[in-house]
């Protein structure tokens, strides 16, 4: 469903209203700020869809450290699922057999694979065609070619060479599946036609700001941890800070907060020259 721009001074948060009322938010920014709350609202039904089971398979696309595993994972947790049992994130270093594993592990419906910015899988043939078998629309038939023998970390089983998948795989990536050429590039056109799309177009540093904004006064990330808890006063200082101070860092993310607000936490009266020399190196 296609939605409406809002007008920049609308929010339902009266917390951001009253941030957003200071000078040092131009228009411009107001308006991004408004546009990518409603960028991960639509991504959040998405989620929500995804795990209705309208969709098998999904890909949210994103710039790196702008929340993207954030969204997925809150969303499972908010379906009341939990991780290890109905649910299992792969990280970067994950490989095609650990691939093969949790596919095995996670194949009855309701269970879900999240692949954390997993390129290499992505980028790998093997990693490819275990991901197309267990996204294809219709038959979905995963198979292990290896002569290799994988086994069952939980009871020390052997592991069939093959079986149908019926969970659902989400991937989360900095890498667009565009359209190319060789052997690669056409498992990578057939991924994508089998996975949802949903992109979080936040590829200007606005955007990058208004996402960091969001995160820290909608969904209040810094108080995951005692470290950079900080209070609504403080998070206003640090939001000021970042703003004024938005090119020094070679690209933004959700850990630059985290490391300013360690340096409010601090109470030191310098901390502002200490913050700006750590965005300088980040």
């Amino acid at each position: 469903m296609k939605r409406e721009k809002l007008p920049a001074q609308i929010s339902a948060n009266p917390v951001v209203t009253s941030i957003l009322a200071d000078s040092i938010f131009k228009p411009s920014l107001k308006q991004r700020i408004t546009e990518v709350a409603m960028l991960n609202e639509d991504a959040k039904e998405f989620m929500d869809s995804v795990i209705k089971g309208v969709h098998r398979a999904a890909v949210i696309y994103g710039p790196p450290g702008m929340g993207k595993t954030h969204i997925v994972t809150n969303a499972l947790q908010a379906h009341g699922l939990s991780e290890a049992v109905d649910y299992v994130v792969l990280r970067s270093h994950a490989t095609p057999m650990m691939l093969y594993v949790w596919l095995y592990l996670m194949r009855k419906q309701g269970k879900f694979i999240v692949l954390d910015d997993c390129d290499g899988i992505i980028a790998q043939e093997t990693g490819l065609n275990l991901l197309k078998g267990a996204t294809d629309n219709t038959f979905r038939q995963v198979g292990w070619a290896s002569t290799q023998i994988v086994r069952n970390p939980i009871n020390g089983k052997v592991i069939p060479n093959s079986f149908e998948f019926n969970g659902t795989v989400i991937i989360t990536t900095n890498v667009r599946l565009t359209v190319g050429r060789g052997r690669t590039a056409n498992h990578m056109d057939a991924l994508r036609s089998r996975a949802a799309p949903c992109s979080l177009n936040l590829e200007h540093r606005e955007d990058q700001y208004a996402q960091i904004f969001h995160m820290i006064v909608e969904k209040n990330y810094l108080a995951n941890d005692p470290t950079t808890d900080i209070t609504v006063d403080e998070q206003v200082k640090l939001l000021k800070f970042l703003l004024e101070n938005l090119d020094l860092p070679r690209r933004l993310d959700l850990r630059l907060p985290q490391i300013v607000a360690r340096e409010i936490k601090s109470k030191k009266v310098n901390w502002e020259r200490r913050a700006r020399r750590l965005l300088e190196a980040a």
